[in-house]
């Protein structure tokens, strides 16, 4: 008897225990390797490398870090050197903590936001101290979530820019030994020269925009090559 109303106890137990719910985004982070390598290439030249590690992973958080690197030559002559760090950590689909520093030809800046009180205490470039709603994500692309957003946190400038995502249709992503399908997505509003590229479980593949200086950047999931019927720039038009 005594045996029967334990079993009976543990299954009440069971039946009002709080459910919890796994986040999307390490959902998210259970589609990649530990450790992503992209290619940079810009106007068709590979000058450099993009990572993307994952580490801390449970059901409810992941940190996140993204590191780039790339060396070229600006107008033929004049070389040109950028280091991009920066490590995310997210609890329950909300950043928590974004630290980033970014060198570019040995100009360094940093943008840092941290979650306090409900809301998302963030420092941008030039050191001013902004107070933004909680539930922002960044600008780093391996979250197709992105794509649901209206704003981000730019990582780079940690300012907030307005976003209108919108399907730009389907390419390939070609690689040794096979073909992967790939659905785009513009960005929009503040980002409209940027184009994200996800294959049909939702893996970020490859990212294009225009720099300042006009040329046509890519990072493309290493070894592959991004396969589309028009530019970015025809597309636009």
């Amino acid at each position: 008897m005594m045996l029967n109303i334990r079993h009976s106890a543990f299954l009440v137990g069971l039946l009002f225990a709080p459910i919890l719910f796994a986040s999307e985004l390490v959902g998210q982070a259970k589609l990649y390797p530990q450790k992503v390598t992209y290619d940079v290439y810009r106007n068709a030249e590979q000058v450099g490398h993009y990572t993307l590690s994952f580490s801390d992973l449970s059901d409810e958080g992941v940190t996140a870090d993204i590191e780039m690197q790339l060396k070229a030559k600006v107008f033929g002559f004049f070389n040109y050197e950028y280091t991009y760090q920066a490590r995310e950590v997210w609890q329950g689909d909300r950043l928590t903590q974004l630290n980033v520093k970014t060198i570019s030809n040995n100009k360094e800046s940093q943008v840092t936001a941290v979650l306090k009180s409900g809301f998302l205490e963030a420092v941008d470039k030039k050191v001013r101290l902004h107070s933004y709603t909680a539930d922002l994500m960044t600008t780093h692309h391996w979250y197709r979530q992105l794509l649901n957003q209206k704003q981000v946190l730019n990582s780079i400038t940690g300012k907030i820019d307005e976003i209108s995502p919108e399907s730009i249709g389907s390419g390939l992503l070609d690689t040794s030994g096979q073909t992967v399908q790939l659905d785009g997505y513009r960005l929009g509003g503040d980002l409209d020269r940027t184009v994200s590229w996800y294959d049909l479980e939702g893996r970020w593949r490859a990212l294009e925009f225009k720099a300042k200086d006009g040329s046509n950047i890519q990072v493309v999931w290493s070894g592959g090559r991004l396969l589309k019927e028009t530019s970015i720039a025809q597309q636009k038009e």
